[in-house]
């Protein structure tokens, strides 16, 4: 899962969805318009670690040219979540 925070000095989006090509594809979409109406803008984006090797491969062509362009691009790596089979909720209830 990915969470994307594109700000300008005038507006900010808001990009929430699964790490897959047709997603990495949107999000780059709108940060070039974004680029193309601001000029300038800062990217913010909060991605699973099991994610973080799909992220790297679907950004490979555009990011890198983003950030040597200048643009400020912040990637934050969650731990992975821990499942709730694995972690049991117990619960003492009166008799």
């Amino acid at each position: 899962m990915l969470h994307a925070h594109i700000r300008t000095p005038h507006d900010a989006f808001h990009f929430i969805a699964e790490v897959n090509p047709y997603n990495l594809q949107t999000l780059h979409q709108h940060v070039r318009q974004s680029l193309r109406e601001e000029g300038q803008l800062q990217i913010s984006v909060q991605i699973d670690s099991t994610d973080q090797s799909a992220f790297a491969r679907y950004t490979a062509r555009w990011l890198p040219q983003l950030i040597a362009a200048g643009t400020a691009v912040e990637v934050d790596v969650s731990p992975p979540a821990v499942e709730a089979a694995e972690s049991p909720l117990v619960i003492a209830l009166p008799r």
